[in-house]
């Protein structure tokens, strides 16, 4: 998931929320072409290097390295966020928490565990690491980066910027253009984003795609969704095991593709995501019965994922219970549990949609109201939202 910057899956649109939203067609497509496509290495050896550092991390952690003990959450917190290996959460989420036990004073620990939680969206306690980490000497620019992702993670945004520190690199670049999209400057964002793009000269094709994701997520909330559907097949062309952009792309493309695309993420990924999405365009390919099965797979999994990580899991299990799941019950439930923990102008949106869903406007008005607290620019969440205030009747 995603699940730092990266890691939050907004499959909702103002018109529907199920996992299908209609595509974007291919004559629409060709009418935009991004910029040439930066060379990186294999995928594939992306992954089998990355595969053979958490093996030999493991392995070092083991015998009592200290510097492989810290190293190994922070690995299989990547390996899951761009495979969708959400089991490696686990093992990130025990090991980090073990390491700050057994060192507390260590500020590269409490680091490594404030990632850990924000990823899994614990973003109080994540907040009470980095003080920690802070106070036993973390670097400044480091403790400042992760804060700020956090805030942006928490509708926060006019408390983000300031903090986002110098952009000496792409990667900088890029997530600096995601909060400036979310600050109300597009412009801004794309002019960031495609300097980000002309300065890459990394070999990862896993740090490339993550870029082009969250370009493609800016223009996504813009409602710009041929854009954004370019840099989403760019993203899965640098690398096509990339869990986030093939659900997302699975909303703008036709089913074949679709299907495609999630077919190569589900040789590694446990996701819910990518089941749901699966299922969707089974049914947009008609196979009704596979669709179903399908969709009960998502949901087993959806379930098993809450008992363990709830607040990680609510929003994208509220999409799903809204969409394919088909219980805006339960919907409601998650959509507010996640706004709750981090109302974001999306997260508030959902618990908007869900809230309509199941006829709560008790629960319409408190989105709304937690909505004008939010320092982010809703942009395409604002259609939604102005149109629930006309119905909500305090």
């Amino acid at each position: 998931m995603k699940r730092t910057l990266a890691a939050l899956l907004l499959c909702c649109a103002a018109s529907a929320c199920r996992h299908g939203g209609g595509g974007v067609s291919d004559a629409g497509i060709a009418q935009f072409h991004p910029s040439p496509r930066p060379k990186t290495q294999s995928p594939e050896i992306s992954i089998s290097n990355l595969d053979a550092e958490i093996a030999d991390a493991r392995r070092r952690a083991a015998k009592g390295e200290d510097v492989f003990q810290r190293k190994l959450p922070e690995k299989l917190v990547e390996r899951a966020s761009y495979l969708g290996t959400l089991d490696d959460y686990d093992e990130a989420d025990a090991l980090s928490a073990k390491n700050a036990e057994l060192a507390p004073n260590d500020a590269a620990v409490r680091m490594t565990r404030a990632h850990v939680l924000s990823a899994l969206h614990e973003f109080k306690d994540a907040l009470a690491e980095l003080d920690a980490a802070a106070a036993h000497g973390a670097e400044g620019p480091d403790v400042r980066r992760a804060r700020a992702s956090i805030f942006l993670a928490t509708g926060r945004c006019a408390e983000a910027a300031p903090l986002w520190p110098a952009m000496p690199y792409p990667t900088d670049m890029a997530a600096r253009g995601a909060m400036e999209q979310r600050l109300g400057h597009p412009q801004l964002a794309e002019t960031l984003f495609e300097r980000a793009r002309l300065d890459f000269a990394d070999v990862s094709p896993m740090r490339l795609a993550w870029m082009d994701f969250e370009r493609a997520r800016a223009f996504e909330r813009e409602g710009d969704r041929i854009k954004a559907r370019a840099y989403l097949e760019d993203a899965l062309a640098a690398f096509p095991q990339y869990a986030h952009a093939a659900v997302h792309a699975a909303t703008l493309e036709p089913p074949d593709a679709a299907l495609a695309h999630l077919a190569v993420v589900e040789k590694r990924a446990d996701d819910p995501d990518v089941l749901a999405a699966h299922a969707d365009a089974l049914r947009r390919e008609k196979h009704d019965d596979e669709a179903r099965a399908m969709t009960e797979r998502a949901k087993a999994r959806f379930e098993d994922l809450l008992t363990k990580h709830r607040l990680a899991f609510a929003d994208h299990a509220a999409r799903f219970y809204l969409g394919e799941g088909g219980d805006t019950k339960r919907a409601l439930e998650l959509a507010k549990v996640a706004a709750e923990n981090g109302p974001t102008e999306e997260a508030l949106e959902l618990w908007v949609l869900a809230a309509r869903a199941a006829g709560s406007n008790a629960d319409v008005c408190a989105a709304l109201a937690a909505a004008d607290k939010t320092t982010c620019v809703p942009s395409g969440s604002r259609a939604t939202l102005d149109l629930a205030r006309k119905s909500c009747k305090p």
